[in-house]
């Protein structure tokens, strides 16, 4: 968990609907006055559809004001690239999610960045990351948005490496 400029960002693995469910719950606990929820949302390839419906579901229950969906592309176990993706934004679209507060950044690190752009103080952005360095490079980000005094508004430290 990071708290800076008003806001918390909290970064898990969250791979299942439990899972997201307990850290959407923990999130709510965290806003601001006027809070916005941000979520990344992704499922690796080797879920069966029922399964990745079930993710948007859960995440659609949590009424975030902004999803952005990402790929990842290591794990597509069998699944063509940007399959997964479109199966978890017809899963939002059918759980009531308007589709003005859903975006599709394939890239994890770049879908993360745009969250945490877009967020502003009493914001709560939940990043369930699930590539081991891609963690590693938003963990440094968030520390040197920490540590830096980064502001909501300001552009965003560059990427490092």
């Amino acid at each position: 968990r990071w708290q800076f400029s008003g806001m918390n960002v909290l970064v898990d693995y969250a791979h299942n609907p439990d899972g997201l469910a307990r850290l959407l719950e923990v999130s709510r606990a965290l806003f601001g006055k006027g809070g916005r929820l941000h979520l990344l949302l992704g499922q690796a390839g080797n879920r069966d559809d029922v399964a990745i419906a079930e993710l948007a579901a859960t995440a659609a229950a949590a009424r975030p004001d902004t999803i952005v969906i990402k790929e990842l592309p290591t794990m597509l176990r069998g699944r063509a690239p940007g399959e997964v993706p479109r199966l978890l934004q017809e899963g939002l679209l059918r759980a009531g999610v308007g589709a003005a507060q859903i975006a599709v950044e394939l890239d994890e690190v770049a879908a993360s960045r745009r969250l945490l752009g877009q967020a502003s103080a009493g914001d709560v952005v939940v990043l369930p990351v699930h590539q081991s360095t891609a963690r590693q490079t938003l963990a440094d980000l968030l520390d040197r948005m920490a540590n830096c005094g980064w502001r909501a508004g300001l552009p965003l430290p560059p990427a490092v490496g």
